[in-house]
């Protein structure tokens, strides 16, 4: 088994023992607000970011410090690893993979694997264990790499927001339409497709089973299935819903192997309180 790091950025929102369990190694992304900034999982806690978002205070994130990644990457480098994957956030929804790219030239190592995931948080971690696994498993880098770029190539993730307060702030939709789908008491759900370039509008409906149904239809039209995938299941204070998606989900396709994740800054920032957050991805 060789010795491998894994580096992330903190939006793959893992918890403290899921860090120390998983041995990864975070570079946290950067939340502002009032023109004050905190390290995300350092300075500020979710709940005070919840907090943040409750007030309806302008709350903005930005990619990990190049001065703080480098110092990590110098530390994992003066432990000699046989290997370093950094998973990075998808360019889609940060600047974070440029802050990696750069601070691996600096430090100037070349068993470096960057990986742009093309996503965020739920494909992260599974690509995080699908690490661990094949190397205890005896997998080459060439494989796990080879796995992963399986995971990340083929995964999507769907945005369901309770109200469009911070989807307008984000700029995901206009006041115009935000106005148009409160008059008309409709919901909106948004949807980050596999590589794409930004979050995207996919359906608006006036209910919440029928924007289930939207999620559980493409669900069958990429033959998602828990036979083959697995299911991470994100929300910021609106845990009632996604048990009710679970229910849905699992009543509709039959029952997934899932997790359970805490919404992280990068995502609820755009969503706002009350929002959810599904992802499928394949199985390791």
């Amino acid at each position: 088994m060789k010795k491998i790091a894994i580096l992330c950025d903190s939006s793959v929102s893992l918890t403290t023992e899921q860090v120390n369990e998983l041995d990864v190694h975070i570079a946290p992304l950067i939340i502002t607000n009032n023109n004050v900034s905190y390290i995300d999982g350092v300075d500020i806690t979710n709940v005070e970011l919840n907090n943040m978002l409750r007030n309806n205070e302008d709350v903005t994130t930005s990619q990990p410090s190049i001065g703080a990644t480098i110092e990590i990457l110098q530390d994992l480098k003066a432990q000699n690893f046989d290997h370093i994957f950094i998973l990075s956030i998808g360019t889609a929804l940060s600047g974070a993979y440029g802050s990696f790219a750069h601070a691996v030239n600096e430090v100037g190592q070349e068993n470096i694997t960057l990986i742009n995931t093309y996503s965020i948080t739920g494909p992260v971690q599974q690509g995080v264990r699908a690490i661990r696994k094949m190397n205890e498993d005896g997998k080459s880098i060439e494989e796990i790499t080879a796995a992963l770029n399986n995971i990340f190539d083929n995964q999507i993730s769907y945005l369901y927001p309770k109200t469009l307060t911070q989807v307008i702030k984000s700029g995901r939709v206009s006041r115009a339409s935000a106005t148009v789908a409160s008059l008309l008491k409709v919901r909106v759900l948004l949807a980050l497709e596999n590589k794409a370039e930004a979050i995207e509008k996919l359906a608006i409906a006036r209910s919440n089973k029928k924007i289930f149904e939207t999620i559980v239809s493409d669900f069958k039209k990429h033959l998602v299935a828990p036979e083959t995938h697995d299911i991470y299941l994100l929300e910021s204070e609106g845990m009632d819903t996604l048990l009710e998606f679970k229910e849905f989900l699992f009543d509709s396709l039959g029952e997934f192997k899932h997790f359970f994740v805490n919404l992280p800054a990068a995502v609820a920032t755009h969503g706002g309180l009350g929002c959810i957050a599904v992802q499928w991805c394949p199985k390791i």
